[in-house]
């Protein structure tokens, strides 16, 4: 809990105005299990989504009301017609199942507190689908490869251990990817990259972003060294882009 009561923290010291408007806003559906109201209690006790509201709330400029809404049936997405982003209690059940099944406590990462870096990350990836339908921002390329880079750009740059909470995120990219023992023309064209690629461009930016404190990532990841060598000026062509992109609506 150390990692997400730190990002508390970070995020109410971000504060640039006291009279910023409260525009991000989260509420919960009514559990239809025990075990999705068990899940909803873990939610609210991690500080997750508080963190969250109070990161955007204090530095972007929010044109109309945002929800982020847990439970339901439908998600991890950004409903545009009603400008929410949607967590059901199932995706979190189903990230928590498969770092327990994986024996991720074995990397010194409990499952609990890897589910809500993933929760944390998704939150920002869905963020991105928001701000982009929000403020028309252009999209060269694939939307889901956008909206993971700027969710890999707020950990780092916002979020205190935000590298270590992409290497979470980017982990179950890695877990998900090994229930396709082969590949088919869905997942090709499908509108995500795939599972190992969204792995190892989520470890580039980490290490890009520190490739002093992160120099035995390529090795221990199978990260190539080919790859590693232009992860440095990838991460800062990234997160200059996104932050021209977003500089008109962020809060001074």
């Amino acid at each position: 809990m150390k990692k997400v009561l730190g990002i508390l923290i970070v995020s109410m010291a971000l504060t640039t105005s006291a009279f910023a408007k409260v525009a991000v806003t989260v509420s919960y559906e009514t559990p239809g299990t025990r075990l999705e109201t068990m899940v909803m209690k873990d939610i609210e006790a991690s500080m997750v989504p508080q963190a969250v509201v109070s990161l955007l709330n204090e530095n972007f400029v929010i044109k109309r009301p945002l929800s982020i809404v847990f439970g339901g049936g439908e998600g991890p997405l950004f409903d545009p017609e009603i400008n929410a982003i949607l967590i059901p209690y199932g995706f979190v059940i189903e990230v928590k199942t498969r770092f327990e099944k994986s024996g991720y406590a074995e990397t010194g990462v409990h499952p609990d507190e890897a589910t809500m870096d993933v929760l944390m990350h998704t939150l920002f990836h869905e963020l991105g689908h928001a701000l982009i339908a929000m403020y028309d921002i252009p999209v060269l390329g694939k939307e889901e490869d956008a909206v993971d880079g700027l969710a890999d750009v707020l950990l780092i740059e916002y979020v205190e251990n935000g590298r270590e909470i992409a290497i979470s995120a980017a982990d179950l990219f890695d877990l998900e990817s090994e229930d396709r023992m082969e590949l088919s023309e869905e997942d090709f064209s499908d509108e995500h990259s795939l599972d190992l690629q969204r792995f190892y461009t989520t470890l580039c930016h980490v290490y890009g972003s520190n490739p002093k404190e992160y120099k035995d990532l390529p090795g221990e990841t199978g990260l190539s060294g080919e790859r590693a060598e232009f992860c440095v000026e990838e991460y800062g062509k990234l997160h200059d882009d996104w932050m021209t992109l977003l500089n008109p609506y962020m809060i001074r």
